[in-house]
């Protein structure tokens, strides 16, 4: 996996008026129309962050307040990180270690994250994306294992027949 380098969407050069106008006008060829609100949630929602492109992925990085839509608990507000992750292939491969490096490069190493699998009325499936949610700085989520523990050697068989994969 190559570095990620910074992105840059065509939209990003508009007068912000200009960029809630596109957003709806992008929504009506789908056949929605939406309010001047609606518009602007939409952007803020699908913009309102930074761009990072590799050779494999692109990841929208919504950081501090730019996440506060998706945090439910105001105490939050303004502390998470919410990476919005999409192979450019569109093929719905989840590879845990391109995840945590993409964590890694693109928040921190320091800062533990996670992947929601919410309840079913709550469950989000619209595309081949992956949604990665950092804490803060110095949270360490209440479960988990307390240690390190990784091998990076190619394993083949085994117990488990399909090995452990390098990196």
């Amino acid at each position: 996996m190559t570095p990620f380098l910074k992105a840059n969407f065509p939209i990003w050069d508009l007068p912000m008026k200009e960029r809630f106008e596109y957003c709806k006008t992008e929504c009506s060829k789908f056949g929605l129309k939406l309010t001047w609100e609606q518009a602007k949630q939409y952007y803020n929602e699908m913009y309102n962050c930074e761009a990072y492109r590799n050779d494999t992925y692109e990841v929208r990085v919504f950081r501090g307040s730019q996440a506060d839509w998706l945090v439910h608990e105001k105490s939050w507000y303004g502390m998470i990180d919410y990476l919005s992750i999409k192979r450019l292939d569109k093929k719905s491969i989840h590879d845990w270690r391109h995840f945590q490096l993409i964590k890694n490069e693109l928040v921190s190493e320091t800062r533990e994250a996670i992947e929601l699998y919410p309840s079913e009325s709550r469950l989000m499936d619209t595309a081949n994306q992956y949604h990665l949610f950092v804490f803060p700085e110095n949270y360490v989520i209440p479960f988990g294992w307390r240690t390190r523990s990784v091998n990076y050697e190619e394993v083949e068989g085994g117990l488990n027949k399909a090995g452990q994969r390098g990196i």
